[in-house]
């Protein structure tokens, strides 16, 4: 399943790339792929020495960007390649690209453009989150957690919430629950109104049996703005296992009023709160 959740103001346009996921529910998918930004010594900007070339190369990323979110992916790589011809050691032009050929498929071209960007700024904080994610998302779980610990090693990194909902995530695709609930855990406490991580991390919990902890992460995220029929499914099966009657059939209610043909209404509708294939293992 995959579905995003993206929080007003959490980057300025032009600023994410949204691949497989943006800011998601790992009952889901997670993982956030984004444009580098400054994290500590940076080359989130052209140094070429020629400041035409270092504008030209910004421009040429930003017209990328914009092809990208419009799904001209062929026409977003060659901007991308007009950037690196003007910047060879353009890092955010290379994660850019990266990105890209991730998204169509492109495995080993993808990996070769993470190995660049890295090459030249090893400790770029997006770079090696998004490399994370990347490994995350080809099973290569052990060398992802690398990659997101050394993001969150960055000193002055921005972001480290997205990479704990990331690594977090990573873990419990990969059987770490227990460490998947202290990663998100984490992540909760520097950015408690997201809504993913609130969503991921009562996942992890109800896996555990710790239904008090799941009903009141679950709580956060159906009462408000971002509830969908995922949160509300998952909802559901914790208060369901807490033997709580009440919030289980305002969620089925819910389910069934705002969600009427999705999947997990159906589910509802018809008792199937044993289907394995609407929540991960």
């Amino acid at each position: 399943m995959h579905l995003m959740h993206r929080k007003a103001g959490w980057s300025s346009p032009l600023r994410l790339v949204v691949l497989m996921l943006g800011l998601v529910l790992a009952l889901l998918d997670a993982g956030c792929a984004t444009r580098p930004q400054a994290n500590g010594a940076s080359a989130s900007t052209p140094n070429s020495g020629n400041a035409k070339a270092d504008k030209n190369a910004q421009i040429r990323l930003e017209l990328a960007e914009g092809y990208y979110q419009r799904g001209q992916t062929e026409v977003a790589l060659s901007e991308v390649g007009k950037a690196l011809a003007q910047a060879p050691d353009y890092v955010p032009a290379y994660t850019m690209r990266a990105l890209i050929e991730m998204n169509l498929g492109r495995s080993a071209q993808a990996e070769e453009s993470f190995r660049k960007a890295l090459s030249i700024q090893p400790n770029n904080a997006d770079a090696l989150h998004n490399y994370g994610w990347f490994l995350c998302t080809n099973k290569r779980y052990a060398e992802s957690f690398t990659m997101f610990q050394r993001a969150l090693a960055v000193p002055g990194y921005r972001y480290p919430e997205r990479t704990d909902l990331a690594y977090g995530v990573c873990q419990y695709r990969g059987g770490d629950v227990a460490g998947a609930e202290k990663t998100l855990r984490a992540g909760f406490a520097l950015d408690p109104a997201n809504p993913a991580l609130s969503t991921n991390l009562s996942l992890v919990l109800y896996r555990q049996h710790k239904l008090k902890d799941a009903l009141f992460y679950i709580r956060r995220v159906n009462a408000g703005q971002y509830a969908n029929a995922q949160s509300l499914w998952l909802g559901i099966l914790i208060a369901r296992a807490a033997a709580d009657t009440r919030d289980a059939t305002a969620w089925m209610n819910q389910l069934a009023e705002r969600f009427p043909d999705s999947r997990e209404a159906i589910a509802s509708q018809q008792g199937r709160f044993d289907d394995s294939s609407l929540l991960p293992r």
